[in-house]
């Protein structure tokens, strides 16, 4: 310690997230797997058709899943027919949308629609990531002063900087989605803050 101080700082930046996510989907039961599957695979493909009427962009609609299994009746041994699932994951980038999007879809999918998760992302956050890098920097240096103060020192240039293991967390504080009625055409999605954290060590000589 008579060559350097080395210490770590904290930072963080906010932000309104500015993409929905909306992860839903169909579920169909039919007499036969054919049935099950001709069933969901068409009312997806409408539920894909509504997403893009909406507004939504090629790159916003991903599938995400498929699958059928048997149902059994109350004895669990005889096969009474079988239940097909298929899912999408949306990217909504105007929030306003929302309530819009998931009418058509229920419009579209009826009672076979499921709509499994709502979550609000950011869609680019290098930008707060450098805001909070220079917080956490900035923290580091207060902190190197004060040592260097306190024991008669002064500090020179840095001579080591890195992100703490881990890299940066992101959080997601305040958002709040209310859906007690999805077949109404006004669903409130409150955006809340995005948050991301990054922790520095920084080293500097001192003399």
């Amino acid at each position: 310690m008579d060559s350097f101080v080395e210490m770590t700082g904290t930072g963080t930046a906010s932000d309104a997230p500015d993409v929905v996510a909306l992860d839903l989907g169909v579920r169909c039961p039919g007499q036969s797997v054919a049935a099950a599957l001709n069933d969901a695979a068409t009312k997806l493909a409408a539920l894909v058709d509504a997403a893009k009427t909406g507004g939504l962009a090629d790159r916003d609609v991903q599938t995400t899943g498929a699958s059928v299994y048997p149902q059994y009746d109350r004895d669990g041994t005889n096969v009474v027919g079988y239940v097909a699932s298929q899912s999408l994951r949306l990217r909504v980038r105007d929030r306003a949308r929302v309530g819009d999007l998931i009418s058509a879809f229920s419009e579209r999918a009826g009672n076979s629609l499921t709509i499994d998760n709502i979550s609000l992302q950011l869609s680019d956050p290098s930008a707060l990531l450098t805001q909070a890098r220079e917080a956490a920097f900035a923290d580091a240096e207060a902190k190197a002063r004060q040592f260097a103060l306190l024991a008669g020192r002064e500090l020179d240039r840095v001579i080591f900087v890195a992100d703490t293991p881990g890299g940066p967390s992101m959080a997601l504080a305040g958002a709040r989605m209310e859906m007690k009625d999805m077949a109404m055409r006004s669903m409130p999605v409150e955006a809340g803050e995005s948050s991301v954290s990054v922790s520095v060590i920084v080293r500097w000589a001192w003399t």
